[in-house]
């Protein structure tokens, strides 16, 4: 086809051989004791290469991963070398977070099949896939994910730094902790940016712990420990019973600052509450003898 000529003459695949990070680089870190991101906070990522380049693949479909170094706009986000300014451009450009192009991979065409027959219906890879592959580039911090998780202006970068998580993590053990206070968040977006796709944070975050299929993309498998505890933690969830305090990883609880005293206040409300139930049954227990009294009257 014309595209496939139009890179093999620009040597696109080429570049993409020599430098698949497509000129992307980690960030700078500030020093040990100055204001920025720092290395020793950056999330541990998984360390999966791609049989291709041997490069680091963080759990991205091979196909897509590869649809994504071939396209321009991976490789003008090089010009991008700080989080913030990739956080602006995510904030201008992405309206859904599938992984294609909403509509342009088929049905079909996705599962183990599609990678023996080729690119060509594989679809285009989507913007928020070309931005999650530069920040897994970029090796964000504890404190930089933590704010993609709770950004005040669009719903489309938390979603992508949940995905960041999703699919990164290198230790799933600590995914709980992460999604666990967004549960409840009711911030509405569209997944594939049509309203047929409706879904909060919370339900999405749901989601990526519960479901391995993502819009013609499978997400990687959670070890089947990790995977029985979520499901066990979202159904006390469900019916009210949490058995932790809410926490918020970045190792031992790291954004909410989860200390003993919390603790301490905790168990005092749990008292307070037990205390409350018991006078609430004896009430009970009072009225209905009342109430046998004057039916035997």
């Amino acid at each position: 086809s014309m595209t496939h000529n139009k890179y093999f003459f620009s040597g696109r695949l080429e570049a993409v051989r020599q430098d698949p990070a497509g000129g992307n680089r980690t960030q700078e870190y500030a020093e040990p004791n100055e204001e920025g991101p720092h290395e020793a906070d950056v999330v541990p990522l998984v360390k999966i290469a791609d049989p291709v380049h041997g490069a680091p693949a963080f759990n991205i479909n091979p196909m897509l991963l590869e649809g994504i170094r071939m396209g321009d706009r991976f490789w003008e986000l090089a010009k991008l070398t700080t989080f913030g300014e990739v956080v602006d451009a995510i904030f201008y450009e992405v309206k859904y977070v599938t992984p294609w192009v909403p509509g342009t991979h088929g049905k079909r065409s996705s599962g183990m099949q599609s990678a023996v027959r080729g690119v060509s219906n594989a679809g285009t890879p989507g913007i928020a896939y070309t931005m999650l592959l530069k920040l897994f580039l970029l090796r964000l911090t504890r404190d930089q994910v933590r704010s993609l998780l709770r950004h005040p202006d669009s719903p489309y970068i938390r979603a992508i730094g949940f995905l960041y998580l999703r699919l990164g993590l290198y230790d799933f053990k600590e995914l709980w902790a992460w999604f666990q206070p967004y549960l409840g968040d009711d911030d509405q977006f569209f997944i594939d940016g049509t309203p047929a796709t409706a879904t909060t944070i919370g339900e999405f975050v749901r989601r990526l712990m519960t479901d391995q299929d993502f819009f013609g993309d499978r997400l990687p498998r959670l070890p089947v420990l990790v995977s029985r505890q979520i499901e066990d933690k979202l159904q006390k969830a469900a019916s009210g019973v949490t058995d932790e305090p809410p926490t918020e990883a970045g190792g031992g609880g790291g954004g909410s600052g989860w200390g003993p005293e919390d603790a301490e206040r905790l168990k005092r409300k749990r008292a307070e509450l037990a205390e409350a139930e018991g006078k609430v049954r004896s009430l009970r227990k009072l009225l209905s003898e009342r109430e046998a009294q004057a039916a035997r009257r």
